[in-house]
């Protein structure tokens, strides 16, 4: 399963969740919980405009010692 490194950064109040690979996900969360858990819309959301434009998806990185990791749900990694 596709497992892409996470970027955690405080932004105010709120964290910014963004993904290397896959720049087009951006998302927030009031705490790194909800950061992560909205993440994982926010990736499958990214990983969409690969498949709407017939692309392939990116290949995620090896992420840094510590770093979380998010995946698309199974289902959403089936339809692409």
């Amino acid at each position: 399963m596709f497992r892409y490194p996470v970027m955690l950064k405080k932004d105010g109040q709120d964290i910014l969740v963004t993904f290397k690979d896959v720049p087009e996900a951006i998302t927030f969360g009031k705490n790194e919980n909800d950061a992560l858990k909205k993440a994982v819309d926010a990736l499958e959301t990214g990983l969409s405009f690969y498949v709407d434009k017939r692309k392939a998806l990116p290949i995620p990185s090896k992420p840094k010692r510590g770093q979380k990791t998010v995946s698309p749900s199974t289902l959403d990694t089936a339809n692409s």
